[in-house]
């Protein structure tokens, strides 16, 4: 037994509280939920962890608002400072000349897990895509080697928090990121969600069958080492651990997934963590180098398996997943239950992180409804 795989299995019962702990995969659609070693260890407040679509801008002609389309010309000239219409957010860094606290006060990020602390998460002139800063995690040992995060809500009028949300039934969210070259790991990193307009908080849903009608989110993650991407992703029909009683206190799981509305023993005893989809062929994250990664989320119509998840790397379509995929998905069987958050996050724990700092930043951040691209 391996030195992480003893850590999280001790500390699994905080998985109980977040929405993402990892799995096994067994194929390259789905994870094995019987293998228990990757789904703990998570300690953060990261309860709303856990995405139409153009394939490599290629074709600007075509209509951006169609999602098979291509939508190349949404991302071309557009900055910060002359924003596309359909950007939501906008975030280059370059407010506060360097000052963490000034920046967020003026940022459109709202809060996030580790932003008191700058060990974990700060601005820094040492990396940078463009301009003069860009937001480091630094995974200090001073901090525990922890990561952190940096949360933004769709809220109406002033961005704060506890505000009531806009809805939105795609967003694209892209970043410039870098991993220092020696990075090896992530527990959970980039996310999309969403939640009923009029709820902030959204419920903490680890080891829970969601249930069409709270919430929903799919995460980018990548594999330790190879960084090897997949998506990792919660929705109503998603395959869960039914022996998990070997790390879990599973009548605990029961207990607080029926508390919060969840169906996820109705039938029998069971955890559910989130499900890996993985491309046909392998997509590696490059390190020690700025590349371009945009990932989206489009919700399906009620009643209806058209849900879609995509990436992009670099402007090149990854991954996608929709109804003509092995595993259609379907997030919700509630109109109002829409997309309004994004996290940029970098999540690992202590015991995930085994002394090692994994170092990463992300530049020129944008959300938007319809594709953005790297320029």
């Amino acid at each position: 037994m391996t030195r992480r795989l003893l850590m999280l299995l001790i500390a699994g019962i905080y998985c109980l509280s977040m929405q993402g702990c990892k799995s096994g995969k067994i194929s390259n659609q789905y994870v094995d939920n019987n293998d228990a070693g990757q789904d703990a260890g998570q300690q953060d407040a990261y309860s709303d962890a856990g995405d139409g679509l153009p394939d490599q801008a290629s074709d600007p002609g075509q209509d951006a608002s169609d999602p098979g389309s291509d939508g190349a010309d949404q991302a071309q000239g557009f900055t910060c400072a002359n924003p596309d219409p359909n950007w939501l957010l906008c975030e280059d860094f370059e407010q506060g000349n360097g000052n963490f606290d000034s920046w967020l006060a003026g940022s459109d990020f709202i809060s996030g897990v580790g932003d008191d602390d700058r060990e974990r998460v700060t601005l820094s002139l040492e990396q940078v895509h463009s301009g003069s800063w860009a937001i480091y995690m630094p995974a200090a040992a001073s901090s525990g080697y922890r990561g952190g995060s940096l949360d933004w809500r769709a809220c109406v009028g002033e961005q704060r928090s506890n505000c009531d949300m806009h809805s939105y039934e795609r967003l694209h969210f892209r970043a410039w990121i870098r991993f220092a070259a020696d990075h090896r790991y992530v527990h959970h990193f980039l996310n999309i969600g969403g939640s009923q307009p009029d709820d902030y908080w959204y419920h903490g849903t680890a080891g829970c069958l969601p249930n069409g009608v709270t919430s929903m989110g799919t995460t980018v993650d990548f594999s330790e080492d190879t960084h090897e991407s997949h998506f990792y992703s919660y929705w109503p029909e998603m395959s869960c651990d039914t022996r998990c009683e070997r790390y879990m206190d599973v009548e605990q799981v029961c207990q607080d997934c029926e508390d919060k509305g969840f169906p996820t023993c109705t039938e029998q005893n069971q955890c559910c963590w989130g499900n890996h989809f993985s491309a046909d062929q392998p997509v590696y994250f490059p390190v020690g180098e700025w590349f371009c990664f945009e990932m989206m989320m489009q919700v399906n119509d009620i009643g209806q398996q058209n849900g879609v998840m995509a990436y992009w790397l670099n402007g090149e379509l990854a991954h996608r997943v929709d109804e003509n995929s092995p595993i259609p998905i379907w997030w919700r069987t509630s109109p109002t239950l829409t997309l309004n958050r994004v996290r940029l996050q970098h999540y690992i724990t202590t015991e995930d992180a085994e002394g090692f700092s994994n170092r990463v930043w992300f530049d020129d951040v944008v959300v938007s409804t319809e594709y953005i691209g790297c320029e």
